[in-house]
């Protein structure tokens, strides 16, 4: 076998992409295709992975409203709402309305289910957690509210300023890192975080309700969503764990799935997301060897394509690991956890 330098192999990594799946783990639905398929009787078909677990489904609110939505009171003046895909709140005070996030898959049914559960009541403010499209794009159905307080971390308005988003309002309001507001006499504090966002997340926290709301970070009863909520910053990922739980909460809302999450549910997400971390940490004084190994099996003729078979080498490892331990605990690890395992392999490579 060639030598292979430390330098060499960094030369590789400068150079290469990766998004496809290795043949390890078929048996768990790991595609070697990257694509599932629709065909029942396909090797790779959607058929093969496992189901939502029971006690996940259990958890899974009814639609109770005309509009196709999901809405409940969980503390006095506190609502929580849900298309069972996002999931937004908003707050009933003696002053006004403050609503917490607005999905655009909510649309207008955002301000009938306000209107239904507190009629009558105007909509005063309006806190951003972030500016992803996705949470806020339903922005729009707030705009012509006259006088309407939005909230924002100073980032995300200057972010907004020089590259605005469709549907996603601009704060009249920001902080830099922390506020503490009240509305109606009930406190709200907001404080910066960087877990997801390219930019700024915000914690949002109602301390007389015990309820934290901070969005793309775990789904209650299921594994995360792939590549750990598509976070930009893994570190900041893995570390606000300790942050969320310092705060005295019951209640946490995630952004996504139809289940409002609580403290369990959090600490559950810790340990899942530390034991992807730990275990591809594990398999990494491997890594040189099995891509020396790949090296001489491909005729060191090409280097990317030794590379990519390493990666998904320790990826599928990982990942196989992961199901083993974890699908009878959390729903659809069978769909993510070697997304998750991938994540933590790059991030292992470049730092």
């Amino acid at each position: 076998m060639r030598h292979l330098t430390m330098t060499s192999v960094l030369a590789c990594f400068a150079i290469l992409g990766f998004s496809t799946m290795g043949q390890a783990g078929l048996e768990h639905g790991h595609n070697p295709a990257n694509t599932i398929s629709t065909d029942v009787d396909h090797p790779d078909s959607f058929r093969h992975f496992a189901p939502e677990l029971p006690a996940m489904k259990e958890r899974v609110p009814p639609v109770n409203t005309e509009f196709g939505l999901h809405v409940s009171e969980i503390e006095p003046g506190l609502f929580f709402i849900t298309d069972f895909i996002y999931q937004s709140a908003f707050l009933v005070t003696g002053e006004g309305i403050v609503v917490f996030d607005a999905p655009p898959s909510f649309g207008e049914r955002h301000r009938s289910v306000i209107e239904m559960s507190a009629p009558g009541v105007p909509i005063t403010h309006f806190i951003l957690s972030h500016k992803h499209a996705d949470h806020n794009g339903g922005g729009h159905a707030f705009a012509d509210i006259d006088g309407l307080t939005v909230i924002g971390a100073q980032t995300i308005a200057d972010s907004l300023t020089a590259n605005p988003l469709r549907g996603v309002l601009t704060p009249t309001d920001t902080f830099d890192e922390s506020l503490s507001l009240t509305v109606g006499g009930v406190p709200i504090d907001l404080q910066t975080a960087n877990f997801h966002a390219n930019d700024t997340d915000v914690m949002i926290f109602l301390p007389d309700q015990k309820f934290l709301m901070a969005i793309d970070t775990i789904t209650p009863g299921e594994a995360p969503f792939m590549n750990f909520g598509a976070t930009a910053n893994l570190d900041g990922y893995m570390e606000n764990f300790e942050t969320f739980l310092a705060y005295d909460f019951e209640h946490f809302l995630s952004g996504h799935v139809a289940v409002l999450g609580n403290r369990d549910d959090v600490e559950t997400a810790r340990d899942y997301a530390f034991d992807v971390h730990d275990t591809v940490y594990s398999l990494w004084p491997s890594f040189l060897d099995r891509f020396g190994a790949n090296m001489e099996l491909t005729g060191f003729e090409n280097g990317n394509l030794a590379y990519r078979m390493t990666i998904e080498e320790v990826r599928d490892d990982c990942a196989d690991q992961i199901i083993d331990r974890w699908q009878d605990r959390l729903s659809v690890v069978d769909l993510w956890a070697d997304s998750h395992c991938e994540t933590v392999v790059l991030h292992a490579i470049m730092h």
